[in-house]
């Protein structure tokens, strides 16, 4: 098959920026988590291993930039003679990119969390803190404690099976900026007014993603909702697969014929 040179162009420019930017956020994230780590040495304090305290942040940042990437960007390449078509790939492509490497980050800098910890002996208060910190809930959700700050999770971030942990924290995410690329689109297309029906609809979105799962229920919608679902890994995997197809589905139609604010 041919290779498009534009196309490859612009995900791997799409992918340098925002790396850019993610790089800014790991380090910033890293830092919180050392000071909490130090607190809780001290002050028999409570904190997840990186990647359990990564997970929520990584779906808020993603969303984040997700809807700044429908104003940041589709204006400049389609300025400079880029498609709209490869503009939607190439940030697809890019954003997938993106998620797979903050998973791999993660999982890095969770692996040297341990062994710095064993080496300086005190890996029993990341231990005693996972067994505090931790709580199960009935269905396959946990809820991290972070110093006092309740954080939503997935059982399978915290599961034994590293591979999973890739899995589902990279398809987390990725499907967290393409909500947030979502409303982004709807904002740049129609406007305030219609782009709060956007919100909405993000809402209900990232309710279904929480469903799958097994996220505890944050969002506004939940609290309408009374699910105690058990969902099987694999059923979540192509769950979720299905809602990505329909999010980018929906972002090409909105896309493709879009005016180009100047």
């Amino acid at each position: 098959m041919k290779q498009n040179p534009i196309l490859s162009k612009v995900s791997f420019d799409l992918y340098t920026a925002q790396m850019k930017w993610s790089i800014w956020y790991i380090s910033i994230l890293l830092f919180v988590h050392i000071t909490i780590i130090i607190i809780s040495v001290n002050l028999t304090g409570t904190f997840g291993d990186f990647l359990a305290f990564s997970y929520g942040s990584s779906k808020v940042y993603m969303l984040v930039i997700g809807i700044l990437s429908a104003y940041a960007f589709l204006t400049f390449y389609v300025n400079h003679g880029i498609t709209r078509k490869d503009y939607f790939k190439g940030t697809a492509i890019s954003a997938l990119a993106i998620s797979i490497s903050l998973a791999i980050i993660a999982a890095v800098l969770n692996v040297i969390e341990y062994v710095i910890l064993r080496l300086i002996n005190i890996e029993h208060v990341l231990e005693r803190s996972m067994e505090n910190s931790h709580i199960q809930n009935d269905d396959q959700s946990i809820s991290i404690d972070l110093t006092g700050m309740m954080v939503s999770g997935s059982s399978f971030i915290d599961s034994s099976n590293w591979l999973v942990s890739l899995i589902v924290y990279s398809m987390t995410i990725f499907i967290a900026y393409l909500i947030g690329w979502l409303i982004g689109v709807g904002y740049y297309r129609f406007g305030w007014i219609i782009g709060f029906g956007f919100i909405a609809l993000a809402i209900i979105m990232s309710t279904l993603l929480d469903l799958l799962w097994g996220n505890e229920l944050a969002e506004p919608l939940s609290y309408w909702l009374a699910f105690d679902l058990n969902i099987p890994l694999v059923v979540s995997i192509l769950g979720t697969l299905v809602l990505i197809g329909m999010i980018l589905w929906f972002i090409r139609f909105l896309t493709r014929d879009v005016p180009i604010k100047m």
